[in-house]
């Protein structure tokens, strides 16, 4: 028995350059990928700080809500939109109150607020209109420069009837 391998002289090499294609794309899908991920992980890290920076300024509006509620911000006059405090001016405590005066923060984070009367509207579904009355209040809060993030937000209390 004898062995014979018969060549055809056209088929010669094409395996060497059909697996050298399969590597160069390969190799392409490979630097696609590592530069994909590097801009994921860019776009991640500044996303990391504007983060940081939304949850201070949402915190900053939830403490100055919750303030209103306390009634550490007083109206005095319920017929005219004003301010009520902002950072650079702020009221000195009512008696008994917990504004922390200059210095708001959350961990650590200082942000910036202005808290605004916008005045007295119908109640909402459920109170009766001729006992009742809504007051809004319009809450700001931002963080400081470079990364600025403002958070805005509407709030109202309902309370008994305004009266001019």
């Amino acid at each position: 028995m004898s062995n014979t391998i018969l060549k055809d002289q056209s088929e010669q090499g094409s395996v060497v350059v059909i697996a050298l294609m399969i590597l160069v794309v390969l190799t392409l899908l490979g630097i696609m990928a590592t530069r994909t991920s590097t801009i994921d992980i860019r776009i991640a890290a500044n996303e990391i700080s504007y983060k940081k920076n939304f949850y201070v300024a949402e915190a900053g509006v939830f403490r100055e809500a919750l303030e209103i509620g306390r009634g550490n911000y007083p109206v005095t006059n319920i017929s005219t939109a004003h301010d009520l405090a902002d950072q650079d001016s702020l009221l000195p405590d009512p008696p008994g109150g917990t504004l922390p005066g200059d210095a708001h923060t959350f961990n650590t984070v200082p942000y910036d607020f202005v808290v605004m009367y916008a005045g007295y509207f119908l109640p909402p579904t459920g109170y009766s209109v001729i006992h009742f009355s809504r007051y809004d209040y319009r809450v700001d809060a931002d963080t400081p420069a470079p990364d600025t993030v403002k958070v805005a937000s509407r709030y109202y209390k309902i309370g008994p009837k305004a009266s001019e």
